[in-house]
């Protein structure tokens, strides 16, 4: 009876060691994909020499938005980054 116990103790840390394990990727996973859109955000910044206006931005990442390449919250945050210049 006590082996059961034992067993079932053991088996409880396990599963939760594997969901801290799954929760510390998501969150991982997370960022990298945070730290992508910043990157790209930059990258699409309009410049002096760049024919593309702040609408013509707006529209791409609507686009983006539409083919689910990107969340509507990352959309909003990469508009707001464009629109507070």
């Amino acid at each position: 009876m006590i082996i059961n116990i034992v067993y079932l103790t053991i088996f409880l840390i396990l599963i939760y060691v594997i969901y801290i394990a799954v929760k510390a990727i998501n969150i991982g996973m997370q960022a990298k994909a945070s730290h992508k859109l910043d990157n790209e955000i930059s990258d699409i910044e309009p410049q002096d020499n760049q024919s593309g206006s702040i609408s013509d931005e707006i529209i791409k990442l609507k686009n983006l938005l539409e083919s689910e390449v990107i969340t509507k919250e990352e959309f909003d945050k990469a508009k707001k980054k464009l629109l507070d210049k």
